[in-house]
C-alpha cells in the first residue's frame, strides 16, 4: 500500500491549514495508517494518555496532527470565552 497523498489528508479532514497536511504527508503514512489515525483522534480513545503512548511515534504523530486539525475546524474562530481547554493530549505528553 502506498503513501498517502495531499487528497488522502484533505478527504479525511477537509480543507485545513496547508503546514498540518504538509507535516501529515512528511510522515508517510499508509491510506490505512491515516484512516486508522483518524478514528483514533475521533473516537473515546484518544481520551487515554496509556492508549496513546502505546501507539508507534509515526502514528502519535498523525493523532497530534489530525487532532489540531479536528479542532481547529470545530473552532474556527478560535475558543469562545470561557471555554476550557482541551488538556486530553497535554496529558498523554505529561505521561510519557
Amino acid at each position: 500500500m502506498g503513501e498517502i497523498s495531499a487528497g488522502d489528508v484533505v478527504a479525511a479532514i477537509g480543507r485545513s491549514d496547508e503546514l498540518i497536511i504538509q507535516e501529515t504527508l512528511r510522515t508517510k503514512a499508509t491510506t490505512l495508517e491515516l484512516r486508522r489515525a483518524l478514528a483514533f483522534a475521533k473516537g473515546p480513545a484518544n481520551a487515554s494518555p496509556a492508549a496513546y503512548q502505546a501507539l508507534p511515534a509515526r502514528m502519535q504523530r498523525l493523532v497530534d496532527l489530525l487532532t489540531a486539525a479536528l479542532e481547529a475546524s470545530a473552532q474556527p474562530l478560535g475558543p469562545a470565552q470561557g471555554e476550557k481547554p482541551n488538556h486530553r493530549r497535554e496529558d498523554a505528553h505529561r505521561a510519557a
